[in-house]
């Protein structure tokens, strides 16, 4: 007599057990810290802006990060390949407008020296909130050349 494997349950059942073990495996290794991987302790101000992660920008705010210095944004993060940008360049890039004012807040400057990477950055991923928003503190009228300015992506 051979039994016979229903395949419903099959179907029901190897998930679970897949969905079972892969947790097991991640609670161990977070337990040993292997691998430390990516969570809001090893975050930068640059990546908490990338991914407008409001709490992770706030928490490290108040823990000091100067909201003008260009930091590491991890590869795979919103992009391909890592780079070294400002938290406002990179919230730009990202299209993530919300973390902008917290950071102009904070102390982050939208000025000559910025103005136009921010506004190709803005022009190049078509964020139109992003562009208003410049648009509204633009102090020089002048025509801005992009394809002279440094791309953020």
């Amino acid at each position: 007599m051979t039994s016979r494997v229903n395949p419903m349950l099959v179907a029901v059942a190897v998930p679970a057990v897949g969905w079972l073990v892969l947790s097991v495996l991640w609670l161990a290794s977070a337990s040993l810290g292997i691998p430390r991987g990516f969570d809001g302790r090893t975050m930068t101000l640059t990546e908490a802006s990338a991914v407008a992660s409001h709490a992770d920008a706030a928490r490290l705010l108040d823990g000091g990060a100067d909201p003008t210095v260009p930091a590491r944004l991890r590869a795979h993060l919103v992009m391909n390949d890592e780079k070294t940008m400002t938290p406002l360049e990179a919230a730009t890039g990202a299209i993530r407008n919300g973390p902008v004012q917290m950071l102009l807040d904070r102390g982050a400057r939208i000025d000559e020296r910025n103005y136009a990477v921010l506004w190709c950055g803005a022009t190049a991923r078509r964020n139109q909130d992003m562009l208003r928003f410049l648009e509204s503190r633009r102090t020089n009228h002048a025509t801005i050349d992009c394809a002279a300015v440094r791309a953020l992506w």
